[in-house]
């Protein structure tokens, strides 16, 4: 029960049942690339003919976006606002995973970002109102759109655009995502309005809280101007329980006991057969149950002036407004000799074992001389997001058009407090941990009182605060000219910047001395439990003490001391990218057949500036602030065509040279510089855009009123990946760094340096399968006929030279997912029961510590919904969000050793609209 529903108010009512004896005439309906706006919907929905009645509501919206897909030159997926309205999602992001070939990645219970037929959020390219943007929430520091920030009442349509035509700027090797917002005269004349209250209940939190929004527009009688403006708020307070062990590690027989990562005996282990088993064995290297604790609220508002003075003209001034906040409390306890070879595991003794043989892990062990750790940290995470933009257009003749948009955007990521503490108790006798039951959920004791704050020591301590900075502004403008009936060429160019900047501070030093070193936390800390639904073996230690964050706070002395910049984490990327394009548009007759579509040429240009410190030895006392150029153009053809040879058969074809400019991380001249070793560690400010060309082909048939049956194979060949090459001798005038940082050093730059950093590296392919199905079932008999079915299934298989690491998968990618939707809707009565499946992918190739890789597990998400309309406008709703409660698995190694095992439990939302 969304407001992003309310274009449906100037709809006709439904007849009972929601269904009509024949289809509806309607007009075209398609998405311009230029803008992303949806054009011809809404006369669409009002199209009727004597005796003919259109259908309205869920189906009316599934019906709207069947014809935009079908009219579409390209491949292309939308989502129009009722279909947002009546799926229960808890963001943005679940609205788009109901698409074919799109799944999304989930944090914090809700998805964050997308991944379309993939490729991850850094190859796909997202517009609001036309315009390109980036929005950011937590620690994000890429070009990854996070959608976590915008509720879906906000937005009017959705539209993935998985084919390139020489019209849509380029940047995206994977998707262009297309979001607009509400218009006022897209409700007609007059006022219109809704409100609409949930109340959102998480089991495993048990908080209950609201979830509001608002709508009111407002046009005059000749519908030439009108105005609108929405507003939706929400919190949500979600609690998670994991089991994680960060990742997993061995020893080497090689060596002797306490040296490396081994530990310093093993008390059972009389052979040296057994002794080589026991250091080639993979232990977790922090193993540790973990509770978390959330607390958000997301405000959203839009605003829209709408001029539109004749059918020639018409000037749209967009505003778009989000604020979402995040609170998160993370204590834990944990064993942490593991993660730590001097003072750690090197002094560890080995009592009993077993071994996994089939995973090589030690799955069972007593330990002695363990440090155990008591930690707890908070953070507060602040995201703005604003947007103005301003679309135009007028017909200068019956031929002849002109477009034009202009507007700027701008994401503030701040994190004003980030704390957190450390109780250590050292060198415990019998720590034990058993994953013989439960590979995911192990039994974990730790061999004395973990409640008993006499027990611990206060001796560490983190503060620091840091922000991120998105910046954009766009100018473009586009020539449309009718040559014939069937030809129209197009021709454009925009110019846009791209301003990125991330600072960082953090406490001079972590360990703390006399006072602030508490040898009793007993007033310093509080007990926690976990107790919820994780099936912990037992014997597990469930209640120990943490620190109390607020309580040390207020007794540290040098809590308040001033913090120093975190070089590492201060970097800033200028861009700007000069596009200019031609494109040819035909829809004719060739043959008897429709035949339609585009060719055109895309030149691109980008120059950046890249800004970073590179701390030096031999000669540099502090890290030195590094701007380094670097610039490239790509010409992009582009190709695409749709066919009719039935009168409900649409065959298409296309092509296209695509580029993905690099991640923003990944161009940071920050780094080390070593004069006397001659090496150099850096991100890479001359890396080249991911380069790849494109393939795409697929059959629509639609094969009755409000049906489709469709499938699409697509290719992408993609020239280079982006990762860290090994080591290499590499001339320093080659680097793009500056000679000054050898000023002074016995260096030269005519010398070869050994250089760590991310290369344009060797390339892959990707290839898959989308199949599509969508029909309601009005042959069935009876309250049968009311149903219907919406279902996806894409197939997806890639190849990735990663160098020196071997040949795999590309990372982010999944075999298999799907989406599926059975629904039933009458007069009153509307239900919904969604799945979204999700396989394995990978997260990391190699992976770290000696492990083959590290992904996550296969997630199958299911949904439901049901609402009645009470009276003519008000409707009460029942929604249920991960009805299953499924657990995010993820795993290290090919042998699938569980690195973290979390959930966030199921929420429930209970609430009413009206509208007026």
């Amino acid at each position: 029960m969304m407001i992003g529903a309310m274009p449906a108010l100037a709809q006709v009512a439904p007849l009972p049942g929601g269904t009509s004896a024949e289809p509806a005439a309607t007009a075209d309906t398609v998405t311009d690339p230029f803008s992303g706006e949806v054009q011809g919907a809404d006369d669409a929905d009002a199209a009727t003919t004597d005796g003919e009645i259109v259908v309205t509501g869920f189906r009316g919206s599934l019906d709207r976006a069947l014809n935009i897909k079908r009219n579409e030159a390209g491949a292309v997926d939308t989502i129009l606002a009722e279909d947002m309205a009546d799926f229960p999602d808890l963001n943005l992001a679940e609205s788009i995973q109901r698409l074919p070939g799109v799944t999304i990645e989930r944090d914090g219970g809700q998805g964050r970002t997308i991944s379309v037929r993939g490729l991850g959020a850094d190859f796909t390219r997202v517009r609001i109102n036309g315009l390109e943007a980036q929005a950011a929430a937590g620690g994000n520091r890429s070009r990854g759109f996070d959608f976590s920030i915008f509720a879906s009442e906000l937005f009017n349509s959705i539209t993935v655009r998985k084919t390139q035509s020489a019209e849509i700027e380029e940047g995206s090797l994977g998707a262009t995502v297309d979001l607009q917002t509400g218009r006022a005269l897209d409700f007609g004349a007059g006022i219109h309005g809704a409100v609409a209250g949930q109340a959102s209940y998480n089991d495993l939190s048990e908080k209950t809280l609201p979830r509001l929004a608002g709508l009111l527009s407002w046009a005059n009688d000749d519908e030439t101007f009108g105005a609108l403006v929405s507003v939706a708020y929400s919190e949500r307070r979600p609690t998670s329980e994991s089991f994680n062990t960060t990742r997993w590690q061995s020893g080497n027989p090689a060596q002797a006991y306490g040296a490396g990562n081994n530990f310093a005996g093993c008390v059972t282990c009389t052979t040296a057969e057994q002794r080589s088993e026991v250091l080639s064995a993979f232990y977790p290297r922090i193993p540790r149950y973990t509770i978390g604790s959330f607390s958000e609220d997301r405000l959203g508002l839009t605003g829209s002036l709408q001029w539109k003075p004749t059918e020639d003209t018409e000037i749209i001034l967009d505003g778009l407004y989000s604020r979402f906040n995040q609170e998160a409390e993370s204590p834990n306890i944990e064993a942490i000799s593991f993660s730590r070879a001097a003072g750690g595991v090197r002094e560890t003794v080995l009592r009993e074992y077993e071994i996994d043989r089939e995973k090589n892990t030690l799955s069972y062990g007593v330990f002695d001389n363990v440090d155990v750790r008591s930690e707890n940290g908070f953070s507060r995470d602040e995201s703005r997001f604003l947007q103005v933009s301003l679309n135009a257009r007028h017909a200068f003749t019956d031929r002849f058009r002109g477009f034009l948009k202009l507007g700027s955007s701008h994401s503030k990521l701040r994190t004003p407090l980030s704390v957190s503490y450390m109780f250590d108790a050292l060198n415990v006798d019998g720590f034990t941990y058993d994953f013989r039951g439960n590979d995911r959920l192990p039994q974990i004791s730790y061999g004395f009182d973990v409640t008993d704050g006499r027990n611990f020591t206060l001796t560490e301590w983190r503060r620091s605060t840091g922000g991120a900075d998105y910046r954009l502004k766009t100018a473009a403008g586009r020539l449309e000219y009718d040559l014939t009936d069937d030809l129209t060429i197009k021709a454009g160019a925009e110019y846009r910047t791209y301003g990125f900047d991330t600072f960082g501070f953090q406490q001079a030093v972590s360990a703390l001395t006399g006072a602030d070193r508490a040898t009793d936390v007993t007033n310093l800390g509080k007990i926690e439990t976990i107790a919820g639904g994780l099936d912990i073996p037992a014997g597990t230690d469930l209640n120990y003490i943490v620190p109390d964050i607020f309580a040390i706070n207020d007794v540290l002395t040098r809590y308040n001391d001033p913090l120093i910049p975190a070089f590492n984490g201060t970097r800033e990327v200028q861009e700007e990218d000069t596009g200019a394009f031609a494109q040819v548009d035909f829809d004719t007759l060739v043959g008897g057949l429709t035949v339609r579509g585009n060719v055109g040429l895309r030149y691109a240009h980008t120059q950046t500036t890249s800004s970073g410190f590179l701390g030096a030895d031999g000669g540099v006392a502090e890290p030195e602030y590094v701007d380094v150029d670097n610039g490239y153009s790509n010409w992009l053809p582009s190709f695409n065509l749709a066919v009719e040879p039935a009168e409900d058969l649409v065959v298409r074809l296309g092509a296209a040279k695509v580029i993905s400019r690099p991640s923003l991380g990944d161009l940071t001249p920050g780094g080390t510089l070593s004069i006397p070793t001659r090496r150099v560690t850096y991100g890479n400010p001359l890396l080249a855009p991911f380069q790849a060309t494109n393939y795409d082909a697929s059959v629509e048939w639609y094969f009755a009123p409000e049906a489709l049956l469709a499938a699409a194979v697509f290719y992408k060949k993609v020239d280079s990946f982006i990762n860290t090459a090994d080591p290499e001798m590499v001339p320093w005038r080659s680097l793009g760094l500056p000679d000054s940082l050898l000023a002074g050093t016995p260096a030269s730059p005519d010398e070869d340096f050994e250089v760590i950093r991310r290369v344009n590296g060797e390339g892959g392919t990707l290839k898959g399968i989308e199949l599509q199905y969508q029909q309601p079932f009005t042959f069935l008999p009876g309250v049968l006929n009311n149903t219907g079915f919406i279902g996806n299934v894409t197939f997806i298989d890639s190849d990735v030279n990663y160098g020196a690491s071997g040949r795999n998968r590309l990372t982010g990618q999944s075999n298999l997912i799907y989406n599926a939707t059975l629904y039933y809707e009458d007069d009153r009565f509307s239900a919904r029961a969604s799945a979204a499946y999700r396989d394995d992918y990978l997260v990391s190739f190699p992976g770290g510590n000696g492990n083959s890789e590290e992904g996550v597990n296969a997630t199958l998400n299911i949904d439901a919904s049901i609402s009645y309309e009470v009276t003519d406008g008000v409707r009460l709703s029942v929604e249920a969000i991960n009805l299953t409660d499924e657990y995010s698995d993820r795993y290290v190694d090919a042998t699938n050793r569980v690195s973290n095992y979390r959930h966030f439990g199921r929420e429930f939302l209970i609430g009413a609209r009206a509208s007026f």
